[in-house]
């Protein structure tokens, strides 16, 4: 009688079939993969502070239905589990006799700290995926990693690889579970969005959704083209590529970015948008490669820079804060970004560094408190970028600029100059 070689593939946020290089390792040495997603703890069950609404709620539920249509039509079916991966990962393999553990690595520190809890209870293979560049094709080692991103772009493009998007196994099985039944918001949540705008922009989650909205911008409205002058724009659908859900939450990978982006100037040629596109997947890349680097150092008050005085903090922190959350501050341009997010989980590029600046140059406001809320609200949160662009504001993280101010008036008069988008936002 043989042994069956049976693995466990634990989904994070990876949440696609397409181009998922440890999904593809998993399928190709294992004789059957069971699929699972967690809803762990340390994410859907922390309450003080919270660290996810229902906007990014439902993104993802949205997601786990597609990725569950997709491993079913592969003959497959996901488990759902909730709470700590350590506990309930090893209790799996118990159950189905399985005896590895795949998975996407993680860069953050709570995600690798997991990593290694979960590798001293099970035999665990994770692989890079999350990244355009591969850990191993990084022109330095990741301690030498350059602080500033600029000398980190040009040595990346004087030595440029990227890898091509992976393909599964032709071959493969999977032990089939009983059919999950997706939980609905309300498992999670209490409230509803509370969007009442027509024309607001809505995400939905899903590889499907990721793909559609590939094909849209890019090729059929060739939102890429005109990227570079629109992408400060705060109003619509379409001046910004509008990726990043599903980037943080792995619908999309950024290889398939990339290879839409080259196949597009291989048709149409290329120009200082096309690049910028890619030139944005760079700073990705460099604020997933800082978390690698700097570990816990990236949640903490002084962040990279250590040796940076802290700037004086006022007496109504709280006060100034909670104003800042909820929109009613003095400055209507701050307020009307702050709206945005509360009621739609997004914010344009422009308008998160204006709020940022305004909360730890303005108000005095520990940067961590915004980024946290960021954390909460955000539809596209991903920790690196998240707490990697929060440092960079605050002046503890990579920036040579020693004062990265934003004069929130002068921003609002040219990037909203007739009002429309405060106006809008403010009523």
């Amino acid at each position: 009688m043989s042994i069956v070689n049976r693995a466990i593939f634990w989904f994070r946020n990876n949440l696609r079939i397409h181009d998922n290089p440890a999904f593809a390792k998993a399928l190709e040495e294992s004789d059957e993969v069971i699929p699972l997603y967690l809803f762990e703890d340390r994410e859907w069950n922390t309450t003080n502070p919270r660290r996810i609404n229902h906007f990014r709620g439902r993104f993802i539920l949205q997601s786990l239905q597609c990725l569950q249509e997709s491993i079913e039509s592969m003959g497959g079916n996901l488990i759902l589990r909730r709470g700590k991966a350590e506990e309930i990962i090893p209790a799996i393999a118990q159950e189905y006799g399985a005896n590895t553990c795949y998975l996407e690595n993680g860069f953050a520190y709570e995600e690798t700290s997991s990593e290694q809890r979960l590798s001293e209870l099970i035999h665990t293979k994770a692989y890079e995926g999350a990244t355009l560049l591969h850990l191993d094709d990084l022109p330095f080692e990741l301690a030498d990693s350059p602080k500033v991103f600029t000398k980190f772009r040009k040595k990346v493009e004087e030595n440029l690889a990227i890898r091509s998007c992976c393909q599964l196994p032709r071959k493969f099985n999977f032990l089939k579970p009983k059919k999950p039944e997706i939980p609905p918001l309300s498992h999670f949540f209490e409230e509803t969005e509370s969007i009442t705008h027509t024309d607001i922009y809505r995400f939905l989650g899903g590889e499907k959704a990721a793909d559609q909205r590939l094909q849209e911008w890019i090729w059929n409205k060739k939102g890429i083209s005109t990227y570079k002058e629109t992408r400060n724009h705060l109003f619509g659908s379409d001046f910004s590529s509008r990726f990043s859900p599903w980037l943080a939450q792995g619908c999309l990978s950024p290889r398939r970015i990339y290879e839409e982006i080259k196949a597009f100037e291989r048709k149409h040629g290329s120009n200082q948008s096309t690049y910028w596109l890619f030139f944005e997947l760079l700073w990705r890349d460099f604020f997933y490669f800082i978390a690698r680097k700097w570990g816990p150092g990236l949640f903490q008050r002084y962040g990279t820079n250590q040796d940076k005085p802290n700037s004086p903090k006022l007496s109504d922190e709280a006060e100034s804060f909670e104003k800042w959350k909820l929109g009613r501050t003095n400055d209507d341009f701050v307020n009307a970004n702050m709206n945005e997010l509360r009621h739609t989980g997004w914010m344009s590029n422009r308008g998160r560094q204006n709020v940022a600046s305004y909360l730890i140059h303005d108000l005095g406001v520990d940067w961590r408190k915004g980024a946290q809320w960021f954390e909460e609200n955000l539809i596209d949160y991903d920790p690196c970028s998240n707490y990697g662009n929060w440092l960079y504001l605050s002046g503890f993280g990579n920036d040579p600029r020693p004062d990265r101010k934003f004069n929130t008036q002068k921003q609002a008069e040219f990037y909203d100059p007739d009002g429309r988008y405060r106006k809008f936002w403010n009523q």
